[in-house]
């Protein structure tokens, strides 16, 4: 006569195989998370550039229009200072010019007085700017295709296993259907409260018995219980039921 406990540990074994697939399913392989991890930073590294390029095109079209203003009052102060009728109307303009001058050369330089300049350094930042976005928007273009061929790889391993698990359950579900129901019952409401085995061998010591699941010594009532086998004992320490082996 069939022991329905051989054939329901043989049943765990099964579902134990099912939970690994499943783990394994879930497992992200270690080169696809690094490549994530690495498309995810060149996003972030490219927003960041591209951020600070408008920025400080905005800083520049700023000093520009500032300069182009000022240039404009210089023009004007000009030829408002050759039509003076006075020397005082005339030395007015002529600071007004100065005043207008010196803020010049502070936006557009002076090579002569070695004054950079704002608009200069500016420039030069676009220029950088613009060259670390074009070679970040490479690294990043070449980090996407890596990164679905990566996803794709790791979708067929995953559909591969979906098929493996697929198989392994119906051949679970006819194993199940030969163990009396109400056991199976028990069985898969305990696997489920222990995350893991519904079903622990009962193993010899040298004081009587203990539960191979939570290493609990046994009463000795509850180990002849388990020999007798007239009904299902569940371990008194962590409720799985209990099995004398083969």
């Amino acid at each position: 006569m069939s022991d329905p406990l051989a054939d329901l540990n043989r049943l765990q074994e099964r579902d134990l195989e099912l939970d690994q697939i499943r783990a394994d399913q879930s497992c992200i392989p270690e080169e696809l998370s690094q490549a994530r991890v690495r498309f995810k930073e060149l996003e972030n590294r490219l927003g960041d550039l591209q951020d600070e390029l408008r920025e400080v095109r905005l800083a520049y079209h700023k000093a520009d229009l500032e300069l182009q203003d000022l240039k404009g009052k210089y023009t004007k102060a000009k030829q408002a200072q050759a039509q003076a009728s006075s020397a005082k109307e005339q030395t007015q303009y002529a600071e007004q010019m100065r005043q207008l001058e010196d803020r010049i050369e502070e936006i557009e330089g002076n090579d002569k007085k070695n004054i950079v300049g704002e608009i200069f350094p500016l420039m030069e930042r676009i220029d950088r700017l613009e060259k670390e976005i074009e070679a970040v928007q490479a690294s990043l273009e070449e980090a996407r295709v890596r990164l679905a061929e990566l996803e794709a790889a790791n979708q067929q391993r995953v559909d591969d296993l979906e098929a493996v698990y697929q198989a392994k359950k119906a051949d679970r579900d006819q194993m199940a259907a030969t163990i009396p129901a109400a056991i199976v019952r028990e069985y898969e409401s305990i696997r489920r409260a222990r995350k893991g085995t519904g079903l622990a061998r009962m193993a010899r010591t040298n004081q009587g018995y203990r539960c191979t699941a939570c290493n609990v010594q046994l009463p000795m009532h509850v180990a002849q219980q388990v020999h007798q086998a007239q009904k299902v004992v569940r371990c008194p320490s962590c409720g799985r039921i209990l099995w004398k082996g083969e």
